[in-house]
């Protein structure tokens, strides 16, 4: 009998500790009242507003560009509070100057990540669903173009298919995003000499299982004469020399996590690694590296804070790595922002707001799997020569001006940055 009670008073105590455990950790699901609101008439001017850019001295050799896909200040906040209270500091409040961007495209108060990758990267406002061309259609010359011309290594990084909207936009031209055969194609004969993420299924046609109509395997083109990097185990192992273009391609789709994908820790640091490589040893101006923190986008589209706390951990610790390699030396630039807010998420008030906080209430203000962008300015952080540009009140398309002063554009001869054989 004494036995017994003792299995039952274990057993109540489990329960009880799970019920306090659940109470303090797990996320609050409420009833949110249907939201107000209003239509307000506006005034849409085309002419932008410019930041005037000061003169740096100090020139940047490096540029990394961490873009948090729909990771609007809430977002920012919201993380902190999940990970370690109101007062937790994170990678993102390491950094000497921040400020605020405006996202507009070039006739929507919502932009897409096509218009606003096209604006980061070139400097020209356009409309949703344009990558690299401005508003008429007519290509624009990008930020890895300009810098492949002055010998610069350049790799772009993300969590979605490669060919997504936000890596697109800094390297090909289209006018739809939606056109994924023959972006992807574009990308593979753009010349820039990293490309990780997801996306298999556009690179190899239907008939080998992949998602291409014109059945041009561009996965047997890569791997005549580039590196062809498939799993998470070739990524990690990889001992090769800098000496050719390096395409890194991990999932059909977007990546998910699992044991046989990498991390965007992993690619970052893959790039960081291989990009110093590729400028030490073919002498090169310096690099430019764009990693994307896709999924905190979709993890906004779907209204999951769960999901977009675990895509908001990993893109902290990338924020981290590249702040620490910045620090380490005196040459290289870095820039965190967005490209637009996603889900409208707001950090709410509960009804025991008169006494001390011992939960955070988040709610999401846009539709579930719908016009889910919001029109909200987005926080800049950044850390090098040429931060003090991205301060204050500034336009996306500020980015990419202030993006050549600090790299000295006008001041550098053209010049090929040929790897080594």
């Amino acid at each position: 009998m004494n036995q017994i009670f003792k299995y039952l008073l274990v057993a109540l105590l489990s329960i009880a500790l799970t019920i306090l455990y659940l109470d303090q950790y797990a996320p609050i699901i409420v009833e949110v009242p249907e939201k107000t609101s209003q239509r307000m008439p506006i005034e849409f001017s085309k002419e932008i507003q410019k930041k005037k850019i000061q003169k740096i001295e100090k020139k940047a050799k490096n540029i990394i560009l961490l873009i948090g896909d729909g990771m609007g200040l809430n977002q920012v906040t919201a993380y902190r509070i999940a990970k370690g209270g109101p007062n937790y500091s994170t990678a993102f409040d390491k950094f000497p100057f921040s400020g605020l961007v405006k996202v507009h495209s070039f006739d929507n108060l919502i932009t897409d990540s096509a218009a606003s990758a096209t604006a980061l990267s070139s400097g020209t406002k356009t409309k949703n669903r344009y990558l690299g061309v401005d508003s008429n259609g007519d290509d624009v010359e990008l930020i890895t173009e300009i810098l492949l011309r002055k010998g610069f290594i350049t790799g772009l990084v993300a969590t979605s298919e490669i060919t997504h909207a936000t890596p697109a936009g800094f390297a090909i031209h289209n006018i739809s995003r939606y056109n994924t055969d023959e972006i992807a194609k574009s990308m593979y004969e753009s010349k820039n000499h990293i490309l990780m993420g997801g996306g298999k299924d556009f690179f190899v046609p239907e008939s080998n299982g992949g998602q291409r109509e014109d059945e041009i395997n561009l996965v047997d083109q890569i791997k005549n004469g580039n590196i062809y990097i498939d799993s998470k185990k070739a990524l990690m192992s990889f001992k090769g020399e800098a000496k050719k273009r390096i395409f890194g391609l991990f999932a059909k789709e977007g990546l998910i996590r699992s044991e046989s994908e990498p991390s965007l820790l992993d690619m970052f640091e893959f790039t960081l690694d291989q990009s110093t490589k590729m400028v030490d040893q073919n002498r090169c101006s310096g690099f430019f590296i764009m990693a994307e923190g896709s999924q905190i986008d979709w993890a906004g589209h779907e209204n999951d804070f769960d999901y977009q706390f675990e895509e908001m951990d990993e893109f902290n610790n990338v924020v981290g790595r590249a702040l620490e390699f910045a620090k380490s030396r005196d040459d290289t630039l870095l820039i965190v922002l967005s490209d637009h807010e996603t889900g409208g998420l707001l950090i709410e008030m509960d009804e025991l707001r008169r006494k001390p906080s011992s939960s955070m209430i988040v709610s999401w203000n846009t539709a579930l799997e719908e016009g889910t962008h919001t029109g909200a300015m987005i926080p800049a952080f950044s850390y090098g020569p040429g931060a003090i540009n991205f301060t204050g009140v500034i336009d996306n398309t500020d980015v990419f001006f202030s993006l050549k002063e600090a790299i000295g554009i006008t001041e550098l001869a053209d010049k090929e940055c040929k790897l080594n054989d």
